[in-house]
């Protein structure tokens, strides 16, 4: 284990949390993070380390904000959790204020806001065995919602009511907030008394309390509206979005046609298995059909904010697939059911083509990297990883992954080195990266071994006899066995002879929920178990030392 006095190090464990959500080893695994515990205070112990040096305060908060800033964290969850543990700490009185600080810029959304509260309070009751709020907070809380406007703040309160268990209500009441906006003070009063209450206190109201009024009652109107159609064109009328819409409305296709009017690629994407699952996507719904594929077809939003082809192929295949896989628990309630399950409809081939072309597209809007890092990845194309699905993604294969990752990268790096293992050896492989994602994949089935357990130290004991400089090896398999798994012996063996001492190795068990553990671990050495569509950019962080 690192040495904790050692402040280089701690700084290299709390950067480890922000990136993979652990301090204790450089090891990824995709999942829900609440559900896995992983935001405890005894999962993030260098806060309180780097807090009781004076000298690191500030540099611990820049941390949280660089991580935040370069926009690789596919977690946000965890620098809020590290903001609010700052906050939350008792050692050091500046590192509270320095979070406080922090906290306006980096949950600048709601949701964020939200969850950064949620942590505050559940982290007061477990550290301080305190319920009450204190000033820092409150002062914090308080700028966050007056760096709004009356209408903003009303439009935050009616399209989220409610996020992780907590609403703007409850904050609002426990930090006491009023205003001295008077129209401010008017949206926080329809939130703590609601309509009736503010028609009651409120006789006489000036232009924009009457705006407000319109815009609440507007709301409040729809929230309560029976017919699908009325509401569909209140949707489009007051822009509302899927969060706005009441359960009631939620299986009416005059709803969805209007909420996917407005939807970009990225929200489609998130709703899309739910809209097919509904029955919105059968031949016989031309006009839900049309206004789907319109979304799709948008390139101009891909050019502006390009989506990672991952996101695309998990998406493509898990619609192919009619939905993601059931976790064991969820297939054993199944089971016992006595009810048949039924299927949702086969999926819709134009969508599916869509998806594809989507996917396809999305390579070349990956943006070229400026850094000049060498990759070697090597895939294992044995019939078994050509089959089998991830794990947490299992509708992705083990070899889909490789080739998405591999194909990536020789569209955003200028040097990358794409290898197979076959029997035992290293095949360099010739990988256009102008193909399509079919035609890559049929490319690497070319190279189809019988080798299903492979020697993870290989492709670091061919670069060195080629004497090829490799900056960041990823060997891309279905399980590390870790009696057998050399690797480790093979990067320092290679960082020596090639006097390269920062060359870094990703272990990427595609079939393994997670590995064995050890007591100590090579900071340069990541493991990534089973596969999701943040997959790729964790690798870029680490490749690019973030971690």
């Amino acid at each position: 284990m690192p040495d904790l006095n050692d402040t280089s190090a701690l700084e290299t464990r709390l950067r480890r949390f922000l990136y993979i959500g652990k301090e204790s080893r450089p090891e990824y695994q995709p999942g829900n993070w609440f559900v896995h515990n992983y935001y405890d205070v005894k999962n993030i112990p260098s806060i309180n380390e780097l807090a009781s040096n004076p000298d690191k305060v500030g540099p611990l908060i820049f941390l949280i904000h660089e991580a935040y800033t370069r926009g690789l964290v596919q977690n946000t969850e965890t620098l809020i959790f590290a903001l609010a543990m700052s906050a939350r700490q008792e050692i050091s009185l500046e590192l509270k204020e320095k979070a406080y600080s922090a906290m306006g810029y980096i949950c600048k959304t709601p949701d964020n806001f939200i969850l950064f509260n949620k942590f505050t309070s559940q982290l007061s009751k477990k550290i301080n065995n305190k319920s009450g709020w204190g000033h820092g907070l409150r002062r914090a809380i308080k700028t966050w919602y007056d760096k709004k406007t009356a209408r903003e703040l009303a439009e935050i309160i009616c399209k989220g009511l409610s996020r992780y268990g907590w609403k703007h209500k409850d904050i609002i009441r426990l930090t006491h907030y009023k205003p001295e906006d008077e129209n401010k003070m008017f949206v926080v009063d329809y939130i703590l008394r609601g309509m009736n209450g503010i028609k009651s206190k409120y006789q006489q109201l000036n232009e924009e309390q009457t705006s407000l009024m319109q815009y609440f009652q507007s709301i409040e109107d729809f929230k309560h509206c029976e017919d699908p159609v009325v509401a569909g064109r209140l949707i489009e009328t007051l822009n509302l979005t899927l969060d706005h819409v009441p359960g009631h409305l939620l299986t009416a296709s005059d709803i969805w046609e209007s909420l996917v009017n407005a939807m970009s690629i990225k929200d489609l994407l998130k709703y899309l298995q739910r809209i097919h699952n509904l029955k919105f996507l059968e031949p016989d719904r031309t006009v839900m059909i049309s206004k789907v594929l319109d979304v799709l077809s948008e390139q101009n939003f891909l050019k502006e904010k390009p989506i990672h082809p991952a996101i695309f192929l998990v998406c493509l295949k898990d619609y192919e697939n009619c939905g993601k896989p059931l976790s064991y628990e969820k297939r054993k309630v199944r089971e016992n059911a006595k009810t048949p399950f039924q299927p949702p409809p086969a999926p819709n081939k134009k969508v599916m083509d869509a998806l594809t072309k989507l996917l396809n597209l999305s390579f070349a809007h990956l943006q070229e990297s400026e850094t000049n890092v060498h990759y070697m990845i090597t895939i294992n194309m044995s019939k078994t990883v050509i089959e089998s699905g991830c794990w947490h993604c299992g509708n992705v294969t083990v070899a889909e992954a490789g080739c998405l990752i591999a194909l990536a990268l020789l569209r955003a790096e200028k040097n990358v080195t794409v290898a197979t293992f076959v029997n035992d050896e290293i095949k360099c492989v010739e990988l256009d990266p102008n193909l399509n994602f079919l035609q890559a994949m049929n490319h690497l089935k070319k190279f189809e071994s019988n080798t299903d357990v492979v020697d993870l130290s290989k492709p670091m004991t061919w670069a060195a006899d080629k004497k090829q400089s490799i900056d960041v090896f990823i060997n891309v398999v279905n399980q590390t066995y870790q009696k057998s798994d050399t690797s480790e012996a093979g990067i320092k063996s290679y960082r020596t002879k090639m006097g390269q001492p920062n060359t870094k190795l990703v272990n990427c068990a595609m079939c393994a929920s997670s590995t064995q553990s050890k007591n100590t671990y090579d900071n340069h050495i990541l493991t990534i178990c089973g596969f999701d569509e943040k997959v790729p950019k964790i690798i870029e962080a680490f490749a690019r030392s973030f971690f």
